[in-house]
């Protein structure tokens, strides 16, 4: 980046009061030198201006060169239903199928309900609308979205790409992981119902031990638990811990390859699992023992469930949930709905993907604890100590015990699975999208087809998961989950509302960014959530989830001698840990800080910013100071408006001895309303 951004400042009367570029119809972005004369950082972002898209969906993107030498419209959806299809298809994943239904379990059944419901509202909706009304505005990437608006703030959308990154590279490793097992459900018995080794199902232990000189503690848990033998030996292949790297699982190597291959060449509709999960809804709810799952999930036990309401953890994993399975903060929203025609609603939009998505999860939750309920039925165990495994362990190890169990069991197998590929493979194309966006927004890509583009995004992104096939790749998976995204998307979203709240303004959002306009009475509620609620509450979940992890030691799921075990991480797992959450969070304060160093324009911006906060503040402690003056005036209007009201519930204007009620003022004389104290008018019927 050299100096050449100089051209392309922020002048003081094209800026608007709260320091933000004027991006308004009827404006030139900010531009400060003709159009097209090639003296900014690029001429698409200061020649910015909110239109109506005028080319079909085949078209190509917004600032591409057309066959004439001009510019064509942005790309735009075929129809709004195409694209809430799409948004349903990103925000319902896998995390709607276990981590909900681990959570829920882990926090008293339906009282976690109340929380999770509370910071859907609280949180998930106006996240997930601002994103959508800046991507259907500005239409560009995450990143350009960010330099058009608020160029100090770009590091938001950069840190945005680089979560995109993280987020890729192992979300696909969960697909893998579904396609290994939905190949090898084409079998009767299902692979997992016995023990690797003997052709035997399960049966008395000690009929095998006679003859046995192995690992007796592995053989114990192949004949007790099975799917959990069958998921760490067979399908990942986990070596003892994260330090040991193990043998290469070339099975799953080729399923990896498989998931991105899918990525690349299928488009999944977001309806085709909810037909799926409807079949498995008949069959769950059937089973004998479902309505132990179902009591459990919607009725819970006296008094012990309910006392996790005051529980903050409870309050911190249901805002997490609701924050992740949204996948809001990653700039993919933005995207997505950076193709969308201005006139589309977007809060109707929000609102629908968002209840759809929380709908999802509960729908899903009752398959689970259905089968659950099934599951500990059969094998008489409490339906508490099955909803001990987290994550995949969820899907891969409980969901697969169950289904043994099941008539069927091979065709409910394949159904399961195949649901779960969709679902993941719905929300990783959107992803991909959403750097693939990015990638389009940037000149030298602009000259690729977007065909080859992609191929280079899933070739590039399957080699960097390589370690994920390793023995120790689903540790390694855990590290990834643990950090990649849970503290950065916090800090993002918490700087997406400090942006829209405080520097721009909510009502000069609206007016002047958006092509959206709302009620006087929308307006203070969005300033309200926006401003103040929102960005509070992600506050409280960041320090919540800061002092939870400094307070319990970070560790992974281990397996060895067939048991689960919690292990500390050591240092160097830590270590990548630290880099991976500093890589993406720290690209905000850098890129402020070195705008404000290098760019006059910069340091204009951030002039404009402070004088506008102190003369809010001198407004707001006028406006104190005026409070109990005006609280005085208000009380009076309503003493004298009740004085009349009293006037005209009596037939006449004279009390019983004739003589006339000087109560209210008015003008007997020509029968018209006089105006009480502090402006408050006092109406009188004229008598004829």
């Amino acid at each position: 980046m050299d100096n050449s951004e100089e051209s392309t400042s922020i002048e003081l009367k094209t800026m608007n009061e709260y320091g933000a570029r004027d991006v308004s119809p009827n404006s030139n972005g900010g531009a400060a030198g003709p159009k097209g004369n090639g003296g900014g950082e690029e001429d698409d972002i200061d020649n910015f201006q909110l239109v109506e898209p005028t080319e079909t969906p085949e078209s190509s993107e917004e600032g591409e060169e057309g066959k004439n030498g001009k510019k064509k419209a942005r790309e735009v959806w075929d129809n709004k239903v195409q694209f809430i299809l799409t948004l349903v298809g990103y925000a319902v994943g896998l995390g709607n199928i276990w981590r909900f239904s681990y959570l829920t379990a882990k926090n008293g059944g339906s009282a976690f309900m109340i929380p999770y419901l509370v910071m859907l509202f609280l949180l998930g909706i106006p996240l997930f609308y601002l994103e959508l009304l800046l991507g259907q505005s500005l239409r560009k990437g995450p990143v350009l979205t960010w330099h058009k608006l608020l160029p100090n703030f770009t590091g938001v959308g950069i840190a945005s790409v680089v979560v995109i990154v993280y987020i890729c590279l192992y979300y696909n490793v969960i697909i893998a992981w579904v396609i290994f097992y939905f190949f090898k459900s084409f079998q009767s018995p299902l692979p997992w119902a016995k023990c690797d080794g003997f052709d035997v199902l399960k049966k008395d232990l000690s009929d095998v031990l006679v003859n046995y000189t192995g690992n007796v503690g592995e053989l114990e848990s192949c004949f007790n638990e099975s799917t959990e033998y069958y998921w760490y030996t067979s399908a990942v292949g986990a070596s003892t811990d994260i330090a040991s790297a193990g043998v290469f699982n070339w099975k799953m190597f080729l399923c990896l390859m498989a998931a991105w291959v899918l990525i690349y060449i299928v488009y999944f509709t977001a309806t085709f699992p909810y037909l799926i999960l409807m079949c498995l809804f008949f069959r769950a709810v059937t089973l004998d023992g479902a309505g132990d799952g179902i009591r459990f999930l919607f009725l819970p036990d006296k008094g012990f469930q309910w006392a996790k309401l005051f529980s903050p953890q409870v309050w911190l994993e249901a805002s997490t949930q609701i924050f992740f399975s949204l996948g809001v903060a990653t700039g993919a929203l933005i995207a997505l709905s950076s193709y969308t025609k201005p006139h589309y609603n977007a809060l109707t939009d929000s609102l629908i993907v968002c209840l759809i998505n929380s709908a999802t999860s509960i729908f899903s939750a009752i398959v689970v604890f259905s089968i659950i309920g099934f599951k500990a039925k059969q094998t008489n165990i409490n339906l508490n100590e099955e909803l001990v495994s987290d994550g995949p362990g969820l899907a891969f190890v409980v969901f697969t015990e169950a289904i043994i169990h099941m008539p069927l069991s091979p065709l409910w197998a394949v159904l399961f699975f195949i649901m779960l590929m969709l679902l993941g493979v719905d929300s990783q194309f959107a992803t991909v999208e959403g750097l693939i966006t990015v990638m389009r927004d940037i000149r030298f890509f602009k000259k690729l087809r977007k065909e080859l583009l992609v191929a280079m995004i899933c070739v590039v992104m399957f080699l960097l998961s390589f370690p994920f096939v390793l023995g120790n790749g689903v540790y390694l998976f855990q590290l990834w989950d643990q950090f990649s995204a849970t503290f950065p998307l916090l800090l993002i979203g918490f700087f997406e509302f400090i942006a829209i709240g405080w520097v721009i303004g909510v009502k000069n959002f609206f007016n002047n960014v958006t092509t959206r306009r709302v009620t006087p009475r929308m307006m203070i509620f969005w300033t309200v959530m926006w401003k103040y609620v929102t960005p509070l509450v992600m506050i409280v979940i960041f320090f919540g989830a800061m002092i939870s992890e400094l307070v319990n030691p970070l560790q992974y799921v281990s397996y060895s001698d067939g048991n689960e075990t919690r292990v500390d991480y050591p240092s160097w797992a830590q270590f990548v840990g630290c880099v991976i959450v500093l890589t993406s969070v720290l690209c905000m304060p850098v890129y402020l800080i070195a705008r404000l160093i290098l760019f006059e324009s910069g340091r204009e911006e951030a002039l404009v910013f402070i004088r506008q906060q102190v003369k809010d503040g001198e407004e707001l402690l006028a406006s104190l100071k005026r409070l109990p003056h005006r609280t005085l005036s208000f009380l009076r209007s309503l003493r004298l408006k009740s004085q009349s009201w009293s006037r005209h519930s009596d037939e006449g204007s004279e009390d019983i001895d004739g003589q006339e009620d000087l109560s209210v003022p008015y003008s007997r004389a020509n029968g018209t309303p006089v105006l009480g104290s502090y402006g408050t008018q006092i109406t009188q019927e004229t008598s004829n």
